[in-house]
């Protein structure tokens, strides 16, 4: 009986020192960034006996999120390294008079494409491109990041494919034909949010709106060093997304799933990406795919050791849809909505475990 108490304050002190460090990051002397931090994490719960036997911990690791992560940012690092993301930044860079087009196109373009990239995918990928409009036009890129960062969260929510979380909510809900479900209910949203935060990026950033004056002209085709790559990796994309909806209406085979569809769709690229292959799996973002991992972990030695029951008591009772939501809201604050929302899901999950 008196373990259960130790592992509870074990698992307290080991989310302080997790969430610190991630939260104090940039203070003074401390920059630890937050996948070694959440690696951190995950290590001390394993140790510290939070997840007994160890296995747990192993078991804990959601290898459909994990695999389509590599998946999707595979296909993201081959338009990125063949220059396509460059290509297409150039092109509405060099397209666009002003500040306020540009902020649009960013905006627009970031959302669209976060509906089957990824929003983590996206931003990794195109931030350094958008960084790099501040030589080839000497501008203010910081409303262009703000634009980004509302694009790939705003344009993630409408499909499964979108980000993590809606992935693990598709795959463990239960859900009958989930890409239905999430584009019936969620994309109306999300094109309401678009159309409202636009005009308030322009309201945040209404002193940099001024004109665009090209520094570095060059020809939008000369930054796309390996066409063929970049054909490859957009037939593929586009291949995809119609498969994911037609496997959810039809339920033609167990095995077609987003996940196997897209790991195949990866593995194509490896297959057939040549000289390129070894820099594709280079510049994946495996530090992503490193706290996602250490997420994993975390979360469940939250679940086992009972942190999570604890302040699912001071939270609304998520037995109804307001319940849900003002208990996912919170939750996913302490312990990212990766983990927050799915917990609801499941019948392991602290909603359905509540009395």
């Amino acid at each position: 009986m008196a373990m259960a108490p130790m592992r509870f304050m074990e698992d307290i002190i080991i989310l302080v020192i997790t969430y610190g460090l991630i939260a104090l990051r940039g203070v003074g002397r401390i920059n630890v960034q937050p996948w070694a931090a959440m690696l951190l994490g995950a290590a001390l719960t394993v140790v510290l006996g939070v997840l007994t036997p160890p296995g747990q911990a192993l078991a804990s690791i959601n290898l459909n999120v994990i695999l389509f992560l590599i998946s999707i940012f595979t296909i993201s690092s081959a338009l990125e390294i063949s220059g396509f993301f460059s290509y297409l930044a150039y092109r509405i860079l060099i397209s666009s008079r002003g500040m306020r087009k540009l902020l649009f196109r960013v905006f627009g373009l970031s959302a669209f494409l976060a509906l089957a990239l990824s929003n983590d995918g996206i931003a990794g990928a195109f931030t350094p491109v958008i960084v790099s409009m501040r030589r080839q036009a000497k501008i203010d890129v910081k409303p262009l990041l703000y634009a980004l960062a509302f694009g790939v969260t705003i344009g993630s929510v409408a499909l499964p494919v979108g980000n993590p979380q809606n992935l693990l909510i598709a795959l463990e809900s239960g859900m009958p034909r989930p890409f239905i479900a999430f584009a019936v209910y969620l994309l109306p949203p999300t094109i309401i949010n678009v159309l409202i935060t636009y005009p308030l990026l322009l309201l945040l950033f209404r002193n940099g709106t001024n004109d665009i004056v090209i520094e570095e002209v060059r020809k939008p085709e000369e930054l796309l060093v390996n066409r063929r790559l970049a054909y490859m990796a957009l037939a593929i994309l586009v291949i995809l997304i119609p498969l994911y909806f037609i496997t959810d209406i039809f339920n033609v085979s167990p095995y077609l799933t987003p996940v196997t569809l897209t790991f195949t769709g990866a593995s194509i690229i490896y297959l057939l990406g040549g000289s390129d292959r070894r820099n594709i799996a280079h510049n994946v973002d495996w530090t992503t795919i490193l706290f996602f991992i250490g997420l994993f972990i975390v979360s469940e030695g939250a679940l086992e050791s009972g942190v999570l029951n604890a302040l699912a008591h001071y939270l609304p009772q998520p037995t109804t849809l307001l319940g849900v939501f003002i208990s996912g809201l919170l939750l996913s604050q302490v312990i990212s909505n990766v983990h927050g929302g799915p917990l609801y899901t499941t019948n392991e999950g602290v909603g359905c475990g509540i009395q």
